[in-house]
């Protein structure tokens, strides 16, 4: 029996710059919405890394060597801890911890922390459907493109089944390209497909590289998944 084709779509990571004046640092839902999905071990689970803008003021725990004042420097986990469902990192004082903890400065504005998403935790960022669920796809506007899959709550409104609807960004009037590659998708011998991956944002840290299907021929640069509730 052949197993089920399942076809891959993810948003790009996300990352956000935040301006803190101690050693408490709050991330936004510009991260993850809600902050509650954050648990007291996404950090050492790999789900975000945490950078410091080194600044002359800083010392830093000797992990970490002698940084350059502006560098963007990842802080090891163990340098932090992070309070549970409200995304709160409390960075560990050099004093505290002499290898990896790091002591801020007192004075507001050299405190410059980037947070960078490693994986995908909210809902509806990232979603996997298998081939046989695809319902169709439609052009939006001249660049974007709807993609539909029967919905995986299974929802039937006004007698047709709900879909979900992945909706890719593309190069203008690539609606052909796009149709073209859903096409050899589904097709595809590969048992999992990665239609459109997106890699990482931030400017700094860890790299992920985007992954798009078929060398990418519609250009696609964005996604963004609607699922039904």
């Amino acid at each position: 029996m052949d197993k089920e084709k399942s076809i891959i779509f993810a948003q790009a990571l996300t990352s956000e710059d935040i301006a803190s004046n101690d050693t408490t640092v709050q991330f936004t839902t510009a991260l993850v919405d809600p902050l509650s999905l954050l648990s007291a071990s996404s950090h050492t689970s790999g789900i975000f890394e945490l950078q410091l803008k080194a600044h002359a003021s800083h010392t830093f725990g000797t992990a970490y060597g002698t940084p350059t004042a502006g560098d963007y420097v990842t802080i090891n986990t163990a340098g932090y801890t992070m309070s549970a469902g409200t995304g709160v990192a409390t960075i560990v004082g050099e004093g505290t911890d002499d290898k990896y903890g790091v002591t801020l400065s007192s004075t507001a504005g050299e405190n410059e922390v980037r947070v960078n998403l490693l994986k995908h935790i909210q809902p509806g960022t990232a979603g996997a459907w298998p081939a046989s669920r695809f319902m169709g796809i439609q052009l939006d506007d001249n660049d974007n493109t709807e993609i539909y899959f029967k919905a995986s709550t299974n929802d039937v409104a006004s007698g047709a089944e709900v879909v979900d609807v992945v909706t890719m960004t593309h190069a203008e009037g690539k609606f052909n390209k796009v149709a073209a590659t859903v096409n050899d998708a589904l097709s595809s011998k590969s048992a999992v497909v990665e239609f459109f991956v997106g890699g990482t944002t931030g400017a700094t840290g860890t790299s992920i590289d985007k992954k798009v299907f078929n060398r990418n021929i519609a250009e696609a640069t964005a996604v963004t998944i609607a699922l039904d509730s």
